[in-house]
Order: structure tokens, then C-alpha cells, then sequence
């Protein structure tokens, strides 16, 4: 197990430095946090937490103490919210390093007072943003993403401008996956798998393309609040995934 320590000492002091762009959908959201969540702030995020800048994007390699040839799979969560997913997925697979990413303070405390619990301080961080900020302007592309998750992702109430899995971010995705990379959308909203289907198809081209795989092809997605929810209302629940693919050779899944 790598120990986190030496990395502390050379995070910034200040909680969040984000970009000066900050959604106004997302703050108009934003919950005001309690005092125990302010504690919880304090005490977790200089040891889970990631902050970027425009002019500085998060190197994840050192984030996570890897060196060029001592790298594991790399997976991002966007939407981590409370870090239910993220905490049992952190924990299982220890030699895999996770980062989460959500906009709300209070969702955020709760994963890293999980995370913390979980003993995953050595392959679990964590980033104050809007997902598709983080995407285009926060990450080294050195770090290639092995998988990304996408587990019940806001529906925004029919504006389908702001879903996730639209072209403009997943042409910002794309430079960041390994080849052969997975993604892993998983909903209850009706339409929107199909509508992701089609987003991605249209992404695709000579040089990358996404195919549709099985989703044994993925990490196995635990059961979280908003699907046990999203059953109790009577909704049915889609996982759809996707391998990444540089050129136009087709893959297997074990490929």
C-alpha cells in the first residue's frame, strides 16, 4: 500500500482553488453544508481532496505518488455525489486508483468521511468542479483514463444542453482515455441511454471511435441510493458501455 504522506505536504493550504468560472445552474443548487461537514472539510480534504487552476491542471500521477512505470488503472467517477459508488469501488480494488468529481460541498463531505472509513486515503481523490471543466481545461492528459463511470447522472429536467454525455464533452473526454478505456453510463431516465447512444456514435471518426461492449467488460457497479430509489418509483434502470478506440481496428472485450 503506497503511503499518501509525502504528497500532503506539497498540496496547496486553501481547500479550493477552482477555476473562476463556476456554473451558475450549480450555484444556484449549492446547500448551505452543516458545521460537522465544515469539520469534516477541514479535516479530510488535505488528504482526499485535488484542487486545479487554469493555469495549473491536476497532475494525477503525482496526486497518487505514481511514477511513469509504476502506474495502475486509472478510473474517474463524474457525479460522485455522497461517494457511494466510489467507496465500495475504492475499497475492493485497492491497486486501482479512483478520483471522483461533484460541484456539491455536502456530497463531497459525506465521500470522504466514506472513503476515510473505507482506508482508501492511498488510491481515492476527490475534485471540487464542474465535470465538464475538469474535462477540458483540469487534467494532464500524460495520465490516460482506464474507465469512466457515469452512474444515474442528473437529467436536468429535460435541458438535454446540460446532460453529461454530450459532444462537446466527450470530444474533451476522448484525449484523455487509454485505448481500449470503458465507459459506463448507467440511468433511469427514459430516452436518455438511447440519446447517449447517438452522442457517441456521432464522436466517432478515422482516428477514435466508441463501440457499444458488454458491460462485464466494466467494473461492477454497486448498488447506490439513487437506484434503489429510482426502483422503489417503478423505473427501470439501463447500464450501457462503451470501449474507446484509437483508429478503426475493432476490439473484444478481453482484448
Amino acid at each position: 500500500m503506497r503511503d499518501p504522506s509525502p504528497l500532503l505536504a506539497s498540496r496547496p493550504s486553501r481547500r479550493y482553488l477552482n477555476p473562476s468560472h463556476k456554473p451558475a445552474w450549480y450555484a444556484a443548487r449549492q446547500k448551505t453544508i452543516t458545521r460537522a461537514q465544515k469539520r469534516v472539510e477541514r479535516r479530510l480534504w488535505p488528504i482526499f481532496g485535488l484542487a486545479f487552476a487554469f493555469d495549473r491542471r491536476i497532475d494525477l500521477d503525482a496526486a497518487f505518488g505514481r511514477s511513469a512505470v509504476d502506474r495502475s488503472a486509472l478510473v474517474l467517477e463524474i457525479g460522485c455525489g455522497s461517494g457511494e459508488a466510489l467507496c465500495s469501488l475504492a475499497a475492493s480494488h485497492p491497486d486501482a486508483d479512483f478520483v471522483g468529481v461533484d460541484w456539491f460541498r455536502g456530497g463531497l463531505a459525506a465521500a470522504m468521511q466514506g472513503l476515510d472509513e473505507a482506508g482508501a486515503a492511498a488510491n481515492a481523490r476527490l475534485v471540487r468542479a464542474d465535470a465538464a471543466t475538469l474535462l477540458r481545461d483540469g487534467l494532464e492528459a500524460r495520465r490516460a483514463l482506464d474507465e469512466v463511470l457515469v452512474f444515474f447522472p442528473d437529467p436536468w429536467r429535460g435541458s438535454e444542453g446540460r446532460r453529461i454525455v454530450r459532444p462537446e464533452v466527450v470530444q474533451s473526454l476522448s484525449p484523455l482515455m487509454q485505448d481500449g478505456g470503458r465507459l459506463h453510463l448507467a440511468t433511469d431516465v427514459e430516452g436518455y441511454a438511447d440519446e447517449a447512444r447517438a452522442v457517441l456514435a456521432s464522436c466517432c471518426d478515422a482516428e477514435a471511435r466508441w463501440e457499444e461492449v458488454a458491460c462485464d467488460c466494466c467494473l461492477p457497479r454497486p448498488s447506490t441510493k439513487y437506484e434503489r430509489d429510482g426502483i422503489a418509483a417503478g423505473r427501470g434502470v439501463n447500464d450501457v458501455c462503451w470501449r474507446f478506440v484509437r483508429g478503426s481496428v475493432v476490439r473484444g472485450c478481453g482484448d
